[in-house]
This record gives structure tokens, sequence and C-alpha cells, in this order.
């Protein structure tokens, strides 16, 4: 009987790469001294994530609230996403 490999080595690649390009622009923000383009680089990581709040109408969630909070609200569903793509990756280049 064949076990299942449940890790995704492309699913974690692809946390890993938003993982560290999200550290670069926070970090890149937090020595920037202009405020939009501090803004830019807080918002870059998350736009794709509040564009899809807002399409279903919950945007107005995070509105108002900290950097913090629609990090902390928006990097795990994220991150869940991409490896299950990685899986899905791995799966169909296996011919499952």
């Amino acid at each position: 009987m064949k076990m299942r490999r449940l890790l995704s080595w492309t699913g974690v690649a692809l946390c890993v790469v938003y993982l560290l390009l999200t550290a670069w622009l926070v970090h890149g923000a937090q020595t920037d001294a202009d405020p939009k383009g501090t803004y830019i680089l807080m918002a870059l990581p998350i736009t794709l994530q509040s564009a899809a709040l807002d399409a279903i109408g919950a945007g107005r969630l995070l509105y108002g609230k900290p950097w913090s909070t629609a990090y902390a609200v928006l990097v795990p569903p994220t991150l869940l996403l991409l490896y299950a793509a990685g899986w899905l990756i791995e799966r169909s280049a296996r011919g499952r």
C-alpha cells in the first residue's frame, strides 16, 4: 500500500516566496520616510486579498484597522491557498 505524500514542497516554496516578498516590502515600508511610499509598500502584499473582500462586500471589515490587523486576517488564508495551489500542481504533475 502506497502512502500518500502530504507535504507539498511546491506549496511550501510558494508560501516561502510570498512571505519573503512580504517581509521585504514591509521592511521597505518601515525604512521609507515618504507616507505615500509607506502606504504603497504596506498595501502591495495584500492588495489582491483586499480586492477579493471588496468584491464579496466584506471590504468594510478592515476599513480603519491597523496594518497588523489586515495582515493577521489576510495572510493566513493566502498561505493556505498558496500551499493548496502547490499541492495541486504537484499532484497534476504526477498524473494523479
